[in-house]
């Protein structure tokens, strides 16, 4: 059923709860990146004027964009197909309406606030910067700018950088460098944290701005400028480093001492890491008499993901807020030291990677001290190394086996198992269950140092939380790393049975059926989704509708019907495509949302499911009706429903099929 996103978008601007509000953008950005159809008018609504459901649209745009960077993170087609259908989306609306210049920094923060760069069509250029400034102006009055942001973000200083951050984000790269330089060269003290904030941040020429601008000026704060050392170890060895080593060497040659702060950690957690190896830290911190809740992410190949302090007014909005964050995340408590290191082995990794940690680091600087923050080295290896010896390896194999409670034990673990887009072509290939567990029996093999990974990270949890089944864990990260055949570790079967059982959910999801409904019965006679909607697109589209008995007869010869009312429930399947087709057919962007996730595999069932339709109904299709560059298409269809690779037909196919379906008798 196709994504309608008109009615949550009114449900959204008219609540005023904020746990609903909360839920609905959360449901509604997984909707869309399960059907991306709706993603179009929901961008377009959130151009609109300002007003509670323009607001509304923003945000469940900037949700839906988030639901699709960690779509394409974790090597799932969905995130791809969200991002093409909303460009397809744009394209269309500019055809007839040029964007302005604030609608396309609105699409821009969009990007930037769910962590993604922004495309073309959400930039400026810098022509277009310069038309919309007054005569003789050669840059935008800054303070214009900022003092607002500054004011709205109060004493969290974090709040004005991820504002300024995705309001650059649209900008041309150098004019976002001079505004970042201007900003961090003004006197006051949170814009020079702004400029410690933009020192992490993941464009180079952002890092260089920054640095040069806190060359520049003669008043950074001692307390912000003995941050600086601690920052350095986190970036790339490039000039924005060097600029920052001119820094620290005139801060030490003026002998300027930060004041001394009182740091306390009243409680601190994590959770272990889930199955695209993502963890998240905790703690309730005080720093002098400034209390907030800490918490970062670390993922697996990115190192320090996000990091961020929630003020707190009080001791008791301390506790409050840290209760409900720690009921919504299975956490083991740990000593403040053991947190500090799961965030330096975080830090080793971004800088072996490149990637500097999240700006919302410098907060943590404060909080944890420059000795605890040094990156450390974040191998399997490594992290077993500094856990030091379990039992010895002669005891191993009991260690290992005991992985077989893990899963009973930890109910986190039930997000461990694997779903990439390639992984899933290889289980829709698969005819057999004993052929889909083989399949991902073969796709574990290549991502032994990967849960290697994940399987050490939780090791040194559970040791810093002292609970004794740590070596178990350990023991298994090493046999990982070794030569030990993956099915002689129990771990690993739960894995495939997890990953199998996630597999079955989303291929059941999508047909609104009863177990025993059309849908199965027409997977089970080999018409699969792909096949069926190329078939019944061309029914929808074809010059001259066919008989029913002919492309009816064509589907249901092939099913075997169990008993009474089965072939009601066909009926009822088909009927339910035929109508969603008919309404998407019309609109090649919703047109594209369907083809674009297909695999080649998928584009060829596609294809197989057009030509049988044209094949068993011949005078579909007259000659006559047809112009020679639908005859070309039609044979390229036939083509590939053949195997031969087309990389233009799937780009092609959306007007096509909307102008066919606009001329059908």
């Amino acid at each position: 059923m196709t994504y309608a996103p008109h009615p949550l978008l009114t449900a959204l601007a008219q609540t005023r709860d904020d746990e609903t509000f909360a839920r609905l953008l959360r449901d509604g950005g997984r909707a869309l990146l399960r059907d991306p159809v709706g993603i179009g008018p929901v961008a377009l609504a959130a151009l609109g004027e300002t007003g509670d459901l323009a607001h509304a649209a923003a945000r469940l745009l900037a949700t839906a964009l988030d639901e699709a960077r960690m779509a394409e993170e974790n090597d799932l087609p969905e995130g791809s197909a969200l991002l093409s259908t909303l460009a397809v989306a744009v394209a269309a609306h500019e055809a007839k309406t040029p964007l302005s210049a604030a609608q396309r920094l609105a699409l821009a923060r969009a990007f930037a606030s769910a962590g993604l760069v922004p495309p073309p069509f959400a930039r400026l250029t810098a022509d277009s910067v310069t038309d919309h400034l007054p005569d003789g102006a050669v840059m935008p009055d800054l303070g214009e700018i900022l003092d607002p942001i500054l004011r709205d973000a109060g004493d969290s200083p974090g709040q004005a950088h991820a504002a300024l951050s995705e309001l650059l984000a649209g900008l041309p790269p150098e004019l976002a460098a001079m505004l970042v330089s201007m900003t961090v060269d003004r006197p006051g003290a949170v814009e020079a944290r702004l400029g410690l904030y933009w020192l992490l941040d993941p464009q180079a020429d952002i890092r260089l701005a920054a640095a040069t601008a806190l060359v520049s000026r003669t008043n950074l704060p001692p307390d912000l400028a003995a941050l600086l050392p601690t920052l350095r170890k986190w970036m790339p060895d490039d000039p924005a480093r060097a600029a920052v080593d001119a820094v620290i060497r005139r801060q030490m040659r003026a002998g300027t001492q930060p004041s001394a702060l009182t740091v306390k950690v009243h409680r601190a957690a994590a959770s272990l890491p889930d199955g695209v190896g993502a963890q998240s830290l905790i703690a309730a911190v005080q720093i002098g008499r400034r209390r907030a809740v800490a918490m970062a992410m670390l993922k697996q190949g990115h190192g320090v993901k996000d990091a961020f302090l929630i003020p707190c007014g009080s001791a008791t909005e301390q506790k409050t807020l840290l209760a409900r964050v720690l009921d919504e995340i299975d956490s083991i408590d740990l000593p403040p030291a053991a947190l500090a290191a799961l965030l330096a082995w975080g830090l080793g990794e971004g800088l072996a990677l490149g990637r500097p940690p999240a700006p919302g680091m410098v907060d943590m600087a404060e909080v944890w001290g420059a000795e605890a923050l040094s990156p450390m080295p974040f191998g399997t290896a490594d992290v077993l190394a500094a856990l030091g010896p379990t039992l010895g390896p002669a005891d191993d194999s009991a260690l290992i086996a005991a992985s077989a409670t893990w899963a009973d034990r930890f109910s986190h673990l039930d997000s461990w198992f694997e779903d990439t887009g390639p992984l899933r072509e290889a289980l829709a290939r698969a005819r057999t269950d004993a052929g889909r567990e083989a399949a991902v029996w073969k796709h574990l093999a290549t991502r032994r140092e990967a849960w290697a990974r994940t399987i050490v990270a939780s090791a040194a949890v559970l040791q810093a939380g002292q609970d004794p089944i740590w070596p178990s864990f350990a023991a298994v990260a090493r046999a990982l790393i070794g030569d030990r055949p993956l099915k002689r570790i129990p771990i690993l079967h739960d894995i495939v049975a997890m990953t199998l059982e996630a597999w079955a959910a989303g291929e059941g999801a999508a047909p609104e059926e009863a177990p025993d409904g059309g849908e199965t019965l027409l997977a089970e006679a080999g018409l699969g989704d792909a096949f069926l909607d190329g078939y019944l697109t061309a029914l929808c589209i074809a010059p001259v509708a066919p008989a029913p008995e002919v492309w009816l007869g064509t589907l249901l010869g092939r099913i075997e019907f169990p008993g009474e009312g089965s072939i009601n429930r066909v009926m009822a399947a088909l009927s339910a495509r035929v109508d969603r087709i008919e309404e998407t057919a019309p609109d090649p962007v919703a047109t594209a949302a369907h083809l674009s996730p297909l695999s080649p595999d998928g584009l060829q069932d596609w294809c197989a499911g057009f030509h049988a339709l044209a094949t068993a109904a011949p005078r579909a299709f007259p000659a006559r009706s047809l112009g020679p560059d639908e005859k070309r298409l039609l044979r390229t269809l036939s083509q590939v429903a053949e195997g031969r690779t087309d990389p233009t037909l799937a780009a092609v196919l959306p007007a096509w099929i909307s102008q066919r379906h606009a001329r059908r008798k």
